[in-house]
This record gives C-alpha cells, sequence and structure tokens, in this order.
C-alpha cells in the first residue's frame, strides 16, 4: 500500500521529452557534460543508447566533416516533409524550442525550424547543395554523400530492427527512469520508485504483479540507484532532532 506522504509522478508531456532529448544532445555535443547527472541517470542514457542507436551507426553520426554522415543527415531533412504532414503538428515550434534550449544562435534555431517544419528541402541554398555534392569533381565525395542518402533513407527502418531485437521488458522501466530522473532522485527508497512506476504498467499484468517491486530492485542494482545515504542522512537528522 502505498504511503500517505507518496506523490505520483506528473503525466508524460512533450516539454519534458523535449528537456531530455535536448538534454541527451548536450551531451552527444559536449560528453563532459554527462558528469553532471546522478551516476544512475548516465547508466540509464548508456543503456539505451546502446539498445537504440546500432554502433556501426553511431560512428557514422558523429563524425565531424563527414561526407557520409552529411548525406545521411539531408536525408533526413528531406523526409521531415513527409514526416510533419504525416503527423499533422507544428514540427517547426517543436524544432524552434529544442534550439532554445540548446541555447542555439539565431541562425542555427531558424535552420532548426526550417529543417522541423519539412520547409528546407525546398530552399534554393538547399537544392544548390545538393546538386554540388551529387555532380562535384571528387569521385570519393560523390559515392560518400549517395551512400549516406541510401542509408539516411532506410536509417529509420535499421533503427526499428535494432530496437526491436535489442529491447526487452526493461526497456519502458530505463525510458521512464530518463523521463523522470529529476523526480526519482528525490525520492527517498527503491520501494518508492517501484509504486511511482507501476501507474505506468498497470495494462502489463506479465510485467506487474507479485514480483514487480523485486524486478525494480534488480534494475535498480543494476545501474547504482539507491537510496541509502539518504536515508541514513534523513535518520541522522530525525535523531538530532529528538534530542532537541
Amino acid at each position: 500500500m502505498a504511503h500517505a506522504d507518496f506523490t505520483p509522478l506528473p503525466d508524460v508531456t512533450l516539454d519534458r521529452l523535449l528537456d531530455r532529448i535536448a538534454e541527451a544532445l548536450r551531451v552527444g555535443r559536449d560528453p563532459t557534460t554527462l558528469r553532471k547527472y546522478p551516476l544512475w541517470t548516465q547508466r540509464v542514457m548508456r543503456i539505451l543508447k546502446a539498445q537504440f542507436v546500432p554502433q556501426e551507426y553511431t560512428s557514422m553520426l558523429t563524425g565531424d566533416g563527414s561526407v557520409l554522415s552529411e548525406g545521411i543527415a539531408v536525408a533526413w531533412a528531406a523526409k521531415a516533409q513527409d514526416l510533419a504532414k504525416t503527423y499533422n503538428a507544428n514540427a517547426g515550434a517543436l524544432a524552434q524550442k529544442l534550439a532554445e534550449r540548446l541555447d542555439a544562435d539565431p541562425i542555427t534555431e531558424e535552420v532548426a525550424v526550417q529543417v522541423g517544419s519539412g520547409v528546407i528541402p525546398l530552399t534554393e541554398e538547399f537544392q544548390k547543395h545538393i546538386m554540388n555534392r551529387l555532380f562535384g569533381p571528387n569521385v570519393a565525395e560523390r559515392s560518400a554523400f549517395v551512400e549516406g542518402l541510401a542509408i539516411g533513407n532506410r536509417l529509420p527502418e535499421l533503427l526499428d530492427r535494432q530496437a526491436t531485437s535489442n529491447t526487452t521488458d526493461a526497456t519502458g522501466i530505463y525510458l521512464l527512469l530518463w523521463f523522470y530522473w529529476p523526480e526519482i532522485a528525490q525520492l527517498k527508497s527503491v520501494g518508492e520508485v517501484a509504486r511511482a512506476l507501476e501507474p505506468f504498467f498497470s495494462t502489463n499484468k506479465n510485467l506487474v504483479g507479485v514480483h514487480w517491486e523485486e524486478r525494480v530492485r534488480k534494475l535498480a542494482n543494476r545501474i547504482g540507484l539507491s537510496f541509502r545515504a539518504k536515508q541514513k542522512r534523513l535518520q541522522k537528522n530525525a535523531g538530532r532532532g529528538k534530542r532537541l
């Protein structure tokens, strides 16, 4: 039974998702920023990266100056228009919010809005750049760019396949631990974490049952999520209060 002072986690919102994506992008841009998060949160982020992003594509997407990576980025930008129509959402506004969270300069923010709304493939600069790459004098660069376009067009399919083969029942728990790491860091015990996460899986009877808390404890041990130091501090402070 839940404690009287137990506060359920808030609903998953778009702003929360954007906050987490912005954090992940900052870490990708500067890996040293990972240190600012609790150790268990760092481990969760690494686990999710390993589960969702194949290692061979990680190196492609992070290679500075790589024409192959550029081809992938161009393919994704070209798809943005179709995605914006499919989901009938103001993707440009979402991209702008994300750019603001990353403290992007006005030019980068404008590019983000154009990419997110699907407008950028229609711009003259974008079309000209593609033509220059496709018909440039450097054979190796032409080949790498075309290969990047091919990978970029198939990357969602490849990532979905990778995610399907790598994910388990624990993946959903890891995702929620990541989404709600600021709130979870303020809880007092792993049991409280289990109670906080349980409502999100209430329809999955195979996952949530008599062994639910034990399962969460095992995952907590795996990522180093512990509240023992906090409990000791609370007990110590409580003892001081009684003596006063």
